[in-house]
Order: structure tokens, then sequence, then C-alpha cells
């Protein structure tokens, strides 16, 4: 039965992947940076310094990237364990009662792939994270400020408003940040976006604030959260 463990593993895998990377777009990162940081977790690969900043400094993501290296690591003893009795003990996988049970055994991972490249899998994962963004576990109790971008002396930030962030309740032009000549781009609430929001659009908990600034200015921002 030995390859069909694996496939199960195979497919096990691919939920935990899957699942991972939706978490962490529900905490308002950005899809491929999820997919991308959840792959590096549950590979145990590490992250690059500006990456790792990003959630190390989030409690959310923090936990969600510390479960998945734990799953990772398991993951991996088990299936060098499986490869070792293998190979080392010459285990032959038992001969199945039907031929059917492989064509199952793999069909859940191959539906997987194939809802994933049909773009199924990206409308659920949005349905999914948008529910996930309206619980209150996904709203954080203080206010994070994260680089998303850095060219030159500026830097393009999000910061997303903890339910006991100062913003709270302020209008945007009466936000510590507008007096810091930062530019606001986007706001993010729910599935509503709105480009350019007016000083006067008022601040709620969970908003996502994309703005672009000087970097001095950014990181004296996140030093005083």
């Amino acid at each position: 039965m030995q390859p069909v463990l694996m496939l199960v593993f195979v497919t096990a895998w691919l939920f935990v992947l899957w699942f991972g990377s939706i978490a962490l777009e529900a905490t308002g990162m950005e899809r491929s940076r999820a997919r991308f940081q959840a792959l590096s977790a549950l590979t145990t690969s590490g992250f690059t310094t500006r990456e790792s900043e990003n959630v190390v400094g989030h409690p959310r993501r923090r936990l969600i990237v510390g479960w998945m290296m734990f799953l990772g690591s398991v993951g991996l003893i088990l299936f060098l364990i499986l490869m070792f009795g293998i190979i080392v003990f010459g285990v032959k996988p038992a001969k199945p009662t039907s031929p059917y049970i492989y064509v199952l055994a793999a069909l859940p991972a191959v539906a997987f792939l194939v809802l994933f490249w049909i773009g199924v899998l990206d409308k659920l994962a949005t349905v999914i994270v948008n529910w996930l963004k309206r619980t209150g576990y996904f709203k954080l109790e203080q206010s994070n400020t994260e680089i998303i971008y850095h060219a030159g002396e500026y830097s393009l930030a999000r910061l997303t408003v903890g339910k006991t962030g100062p913003e709270v309740g302020s209008k945007i032009g009466d936000t510590g940040l507008a007096n810091r000549n930062i530019k606001f781009l986007v706001m993010e609430r729910g599935d509503k976006v709105t480009f350019y929001p007016e000083a006067k659009e008022m601040v709620q908990a969970g908003d996502h604030l994309i703005y672009y600034g000087r970097t001095e200015e950014v990181k004296k921002a996140q030093e005083k959260e």
C-alpha cells in the first residue's frame, strides 16, 4: 500500500499548502505572495529578510507560518521514514485488492491540480478569504504596517488597521500618516476597493490602507505602532 500512502501524502500536502495560503491572504497579504510564503513555510526553505519581517511582525501570520513549518517538518520526517523502510528494509508494496484503488487514491490530487489550473480554486479562495476577513480572528488588535515595495528613497506600504488602532473612527486626513507627506493610493474594506480615498473618508477596524511616501517616514510610522 506504500504507493497509495504516498498519493494520500501528496494530496494532504497540496491541501495544507492551499489552506495555508488562504489564511495568509486573509491577513491582508497579496495572493501570489501568500502562496509563495505558504510554500516557503511548508518546505521550510526560509524567507528573505524583508519577507520575514512582514511575517514575524504580524501575529496572525506568525502563527500560521509557524504551524505550516511544523506540519512541513513532520510530513518530511514521515515521508523519509517511509522511503527508508522501502529502500533499506526492502519493504515491497502490498498488492491492493483492486487496481482501482490507485485511481481513487490519485483522484483527489489530480482533481485539485485540474481545478487550480482552470481557475476554480482561485474563485473559491476569494470567497473563503472574504469570509475569513469578516471574522474577528483576522482583525488585529493593534495596527500593523508592512513595506510591500521599495524603490530608491520611497516605499509602498500597507497599513492594516487594528481594532484598537489609533486610526479607528478618524478621517484619513486626521491620521498620523496624513501629517507625514504620505499619498494614499488605495483603501480596501472587505470586497470594496477605493482608489485615491478622500481625506474625509472614515477609517474602520480591518481596513487596509495602501500608501506611498519616503521610506524614512514609513519606518517612523512603523516604529510608532
